[in-house]
């Protein structure tokens, strides 16, 4: 296979889906801040400390997820799209944080396997979900009215 003219891809050469792509980038980015504020967490002992730093990766988790929604939706067009990415990007977060969390406990223990992917679950596609298809109503409405 030939390179392009102008060193880009390749015509031929089909993007990543967008599904796909965006729920491991934005899954990663959810990862780096659980990770940090476990580390975080692990190096303080106030609980108020501790709820401080709980709350903001909550957050941050669900601005993060909302994002992935409203992205994944935009590229595709699918209402449905913004959910399943939801679903890649929390499992892929469930797996790293349950599997770091089981090498350096938190502070307060460490959760049982099934409860990091049950919270992860419902955050991911609940908040990804609801922004992808808030979205998608948003736009059909606004090309309604113009």
């Amino acid at each position: 296979m030939a390179p392009s003219p102008g060193g880009g891809r390749s015509p031929s050469t089909q993007p990543p889906p967008s599904v796909l792509r965006w729920g491991l980038l934005i899954g990663g980015l959810v990862i780096v801040v659980d990770l940090g504020a476990q580390a975080m967490s692990q190096r303080t002992a106030s609980p108020d400390d501790l709820n401080a730093i709980g709350s903001a990766d909550e957050v941050i988790n669900y601005v993060l997820f909302s994002i992935l929604g409203i992205i994944v939706v935009r590229d595709t067009g699918l209402f449905y799209l913004g959910a399943v990415a939801g679903v890649l990007a929390s499992l892929l977060d469930a797996m790293v944080v349950a599997a770091a969390a089981s090498m350096a406990p938190p502070p307060n223990g460490a959760l049982p396997f099934e409860q990091y992917f049950a919270e992860n679950l419902a955050i991911g596609v609940l908040f990804a979900g609801l922004s992808g298809v808030m979205y998608f109503i948003i736009q059909r409405w606004s090309r309604r009215t113009k």
